[in-house]
């Protein structure tokens, strides 16, 4: 976990949100002409039955109820109706306002997500499910009107799939049954089936693939959207907890000369049998990947930066390849690199060790220290390399 956020985590959230219970015939007059079949019972025929009542987290209550309806729907209802999805859209939205209170993120059953934010996960689990949809609603449609030109006829899919991407981690869904442990992508996708059961929009295919897919590689560009939105909801989300956390763009926030800083105690130093992370030879010193990975999260995490490419693991190979592009555009990489590859593979040649590694190889130069100076740290078998050269991978 990063540092900061260890810091972060140790302090107190605040006392627990206050739960109120609404009767839901007061609720009604918000959204009940939306949703005609519904019947309510009248006061004197109230039960005792679970189905009358509906819990409301306080805080939580701007989010949903005649204001999302305002905000998601409203504005785009003659879009909904053309494409028949405001009966499922609504269903939808009935089932977050419902079942939206728990947290964000799925900490038990080995959900993918939940394994790959862990280091956050303290944080991510006081944002409800409602909140996080809503949030991703909001960043998908600035999205969709950046990047395309006529985006209107596409914001029913958009906002059906923001709203709907999450919702199997709702716990409902996942009390028990042959999925209970199943990925919440694939718990989202069977429930906005059942959802938009009989009354299903020409694109709904797609977008059910595109719930099913979220946390893969997307080819759909509406898929891709998502993907950033999500991933912009959670920056916004995790930076707000704290006001020490800092949001900014790569560029911004990444330092050149401090991530080679990190980089220069690890060269030339033996780690085990055989075992380097960093090597000087001839005028360039030799990064292994990993290495590359590791300092770029180190540099984030001194400087206090949320950034979803340094807390996602899936994001490991996009980190490095941004990593060196700092690099390159320092111009502090070997020509062998050329204008577009970020590694070689390298043949290591000892007495009596050949070796063939990917490598990332940045200008001696680059790091202010004398070469003879790096050579000094050299032990055992780092001292026998006699060639470093490109070669192919077999």
């Amino acid at each position: 976990m990063f540092g900061f956020l260890k810091d972060i985590l140790g302090k107190e959230r605040g006392k627990k949100r206050k739960e109120i219970v609404v009767d839901i015939s007061e609720l009604a007059p918000i959204w009940l002409k939306y949703n005609q079949s519904f019947t309510i019972p009248k006061s004197e025929e109230k039960t005792e039955s679970k189905t009358s009542e509906l819990v409301i987290n306080k805080s939580d209550s701007d989010f949903f109820g005649h204001e999302v309806v305002r905000e998601f729907y409203d504005p785009y209802r003659q879009i909904f109706e053309s494409q028949k999805a405001s009966e499922g859209y609504m269903k939808l939205l009935e089932f977050l306002d419902r079942y939206g209170t728990c947290p964000s993120i799925v900490t038990v059953g080995g959900d993918s997500e939940g394994d790959e934010l862990n280091t956050v996960s303290r944080i991510l689990e006081g944002i409800t499910l409602r909140e996080h949809s809503v949030n991703v609603a909001r960043e998908m449609l600035k999205l969709l009107k950046e990047t395309y030109r006529d985006y209107e006829n596409l914001i029913p899919e958009a906002l059906i799939i923001s709203f709907g991407h999450d919702i199997g981690k709702a716990p409902v869904l996942r009390e028990g049954g042959a999925y209970a442990k199943a990925d919440h992508p694939i718990l989202s996708e069977m429930k906005l089936k059942e959802l938009f059961s009989g009354v299903e929009p020409h694109w709904f295919e797609q977008a059910l693939e595109i719930v099913r897919e979220h946390h893969g590689r997307m080819k759909e560009q509406l898929g891709q959207l998502l993907i950033k939105a999500d991933s912009r909801a959670r920056e916004k989300e995790i930076a707000s907890y704290d006001s020490e956390l800092k949001l900014q763009s790569w560029d911004e926030w990444f330092d050149t000369k401090r991530f080679l800083e990190i980089i220069l105690p690890e060269i030339n130093i033996l780690k085990g049998q055989n075992q380097w992370d960093a090597l000087s030879f001839g005028s360039y010193v030799y990064l292994q990947p990993d290495l590359v990975y590791n300092s770029a999260r180190k540099l984030g995490s001194e400087k206090k930066i949320v950034d979803m490419l340094l807390l996602k693991i899936s994001n490991k190979q996009e980190v490095i390849k941004k990593s060196v592009e700092s690099l390159r555009k320092a111009d502090l990489l070997s020509p062998e690199l050329g204008s577009t590859k970020w590694g070689r593979w390298y043949e290591i040649k000892a007495q009596w060790l050949n070796k063939k590694m990917f490598l990332i190889p940045v200008k001696i130069s680059a790091f202010g220290v004398l070469p003879h100076i790096l050579e000094e740290r050299k032990e055992g078998f780092l001292r026998k390399i006699e060639k470093v050269s490109l070669t192919e991978k077999y």
